[in-house]
């Protein structure tokens, strides 16, 4: 691979180092004893014995440079091998671009220890008679080799049978024998996208994947994937083992379904409770005293409360079974978001709060469902509402166009604030804040469900909260005009986007 060129090359460039460095020495010292005994009319042998001192430290300066500049192209070498190397702390890849001397030489002997790197560890075995070649083929799970372009390199048996066909797998797409979804923000095309920016070798496990060949019932997985650097042509960049885990996550199906069907029943009793609190209130509201009066208001609050208690409860289940489905349409911002608030103008006065709208005029109509966006606002007003102490009464809703040309929607309250330990995890289901949570009321789900659906309306959601000082919450909604024409059918038709955990694992699949 032109080893010996390069280590002559080098070699070469380290003698003309030292063979300049002597003859440029050798020629100023001779120059500077010369001067001084021609001009300084100094001793010769004294200005011999100066000069000759002279030189020795400077070359002892001029050594310490050449010897670091030999010894880079060591460190480099050495720091690829640990590179490659079992460590519990990562340690990064040398910049070999930035040396100056042997750079060809430590170019091509780092490429071969990555290579000898990805041979050792590249399991496609199965091309081998071996005995771990065998025991790979006689695995009671399925292990799927793929390639850097998604194609598969090799499958055991127990992979054909996941694959419901009797063609062989080796060739084809993994992506078009399987449908992988996963309930983690990082897909395996994700993280092989990470691996490859910043790896020669990579494991990572997912649990509770579903990995289905098309047409086919759901089968749910926990995926252990394997990465090396991929070096050759026909190498096995990642290798994908598969643990069916469906009887395990059934049954956790089976509880979700259970969940979804107690809550649903509430609904009609729910609703039931909310006409006789409205009629009373119309028919008897007039006729009451101030105390009666705000016994009603109470009543209605907490009739509302926990309807939209019983709704994400539903919606979480829904989310978690990928059955809840979007129908986003064009709609008036202002309008929507003024409905909401009024709804929710009951509930903040009984607990003393008061919430300031402001919309700006001019705002493009937006692509939204009416319903589930409706959800957002209220659990993130209904937080700002009970995370606000008494004498903090004022919940500020305010809107804005971004400068990416999207609307902004923020409420902002001036109450207890978030810990930054909280931060992290508040997106997470069932996630709240353990100072609190014993005297305030919630789920933990209302910040879950609001992250899923404004996602499915192409928005993004975010906070920031400083302690004792209050919380903003932030979504972005996208106009409608600026919605894919992709998503679009016909004129301003709606448009069916699926608000759930599951992402699919490529980006073709991903709407």
């Amino acid at each position: 691979m032109g080893g010996p060129g390069y280590l002559e090359k080098a070699q070469k460039a380290i003698r003309l180092y030292l063979i300049g460095w002597l003859l440029l020495s050798g020629v100023i010292l001779l120059g500077l004893w010369w001067a001084s005994i021609t001009w300084l009319d100094e001793k010769p042998l004294v200005t011999l014995g100066f000069l000759a001192g002279t030189w020795i430290l400077v070359s002892l300066i001029v050594g310490t440079f050449i010897a670091k500049q030999v010894t880079k192209p060591l460190t480099a070498l050495a720091q690829a091998i640990m590179h490659v190397s079992p460590s519990p702390l990562p340690i990064p890849a040398p910049e070999v671009e930035k040396l100056g001397l042997a750079k060809e030489l430590v170019t091509n002997l780092t490429h071969q220890v990555y290579e000898y790197a990805s041979h050792s560890a590249d399991p496609t075995l199965q091309t081998q008679s071996t005995p771990a070649a065998t025991s790979i083929q006689q695995l009671p799970v399925c292990v799927i080799g793929i390639g850097s372009d998604a194609n598969i390199v090799f499958a055991n048996p127990k992979a054909q049978e996941y694959a419901k066909t009797k063609e062989a797998l080796a060739g084809k797409s993994l992506y078009s024998q399987f449908d992988i979804m996963f309930k983690h923000d990082i897909t395996l095309e994700d993280w092989i996208k990470q691996c490859r920016a910043s790896a020669v070798t990579a494991q990572k496990v997912w649990h509770g994947v579903r990995m289905t060949s098309y047409g086919e019932e759901a089968r749910y997985c926990d995926l252990a994937a394997s990465y090396t650097k991929q070096v050759g042509q026909n190498n096995a960049e990642v290798v994908l083992v598969a643990f069916d885990e469906t009887e395990a996550y059934s049954g956790e199906e089976q509880e979700l379904s259970f969940i979804a069907l107690a809550v649903h029943e509430l609904r009609t009793p729910l609703t039931i409770l909310k006409g006789y609190v409205e009629v009373f209130e119309e028919e008897l509201g007039p006729g009451l005293n101030p105390e009666m009066q705000s016994f009603m208001q109470k009543m209605q609050a907490a009739a509302e409360n926990l309807t939209a208690f019983v709704g994400n409860i539903l919606n979480v289940a829904r989310i978690e079974q990928n059955q809840l489905s979007l129908k986003l349409t064009e709609e008036n911002w202002k309008d929507t978001l003024t409905n909401v608030v009024n709804t929710m103008q009951m509930r903040a006065k009984v607990h003393g709060k008061v919430i300031q709208l402001t919309i700006p005029e001019g705002l493009p109509p937006v692509g939204i469902d009416k319903v589930s966006i409706a959800e957002v606002v209220i659990n993130l007003l209904d937080n700002a509402i009970k995370y606000s102490p008494h004498d903090k009464t004022l919940i500020k809703v305010n809107v804005a166009m971004t400068k990416d040309n999207l609307v902004e929607t923020t409420i902002e309250d001036f109450g207890v604030g978030i810990p930054e330990t909280v931060m992290p995890h508040l997106f997470e289901k069932y996630s709240r804040n353990h100072r609190n949570r014993s005297y305030i009321a919630g789920t933990g789900l209302g910040l879950y469900l609001s992250k899923a659906l404004v996602a499915a309306h192409g928005g993004n959601i975010w906070v920031r909260s400083k302690e004792n000082e209050g919380t903003i919450f932030g979504f972005t909604i996208l106009p409608y005009t600026n919605l894919a024409d992709k998503d679009k059918s016909g004129d301003n038709s709606d448009i069916t986007r699926s608000a759930h955990g599951w992402i699919k694992n490529h980006s073709l699949s991903r709407q």
